[in-house]
């Protein structure tokens, strides 16, 4: 497979708050390079049957500690981390699907 790591992400990760005010926060987690592939074909169809119409697959080298918590900014858009999946097993690239929330 050739992978063009060309695309910025940010992994967010949501931490509680410490201070007087309750909730939690977004911080950086990390920063990634990454290949960004958009669902297609009976992929797509099956995720907006699924009512996930924002659906993506990011795949960047592999990075201990991500967590399907986290959060992944890119271009504006933030994505709920669905699955991540070590590729193959050999801690060489993750693969992470993540389904876009819409705006406020």
């Amino acid at each position: 497979m050739n992978l063009n790591f060309k695309h910025r992400i940010e992994i967010m990760e949501l931490k509680s708050n410490t201070g007087p005010e309750p909730g939690e926060s977004e911080t950086l987690f990390s920063k990634a390079w990454a290949d960004i592939k958009t669902m297609k074909g009976s992929e797509y169809d099956s995720a907006v049957i699924a009512g996930n119409v924002g659906k993506s697959r990011f795949i960047i080298r592999y990075m201990k500690g991500i967590k399907s918590n986290m959060k992944i900014k890119y271009e504006g858009l933030t994505y709920d981390i669905e699955s991540i999946t070590n590729d193959d097993e050999n801690n060489r690239t993750i693969t992470i699907i993540g389904n876009a929330l819409l705006p406020r």
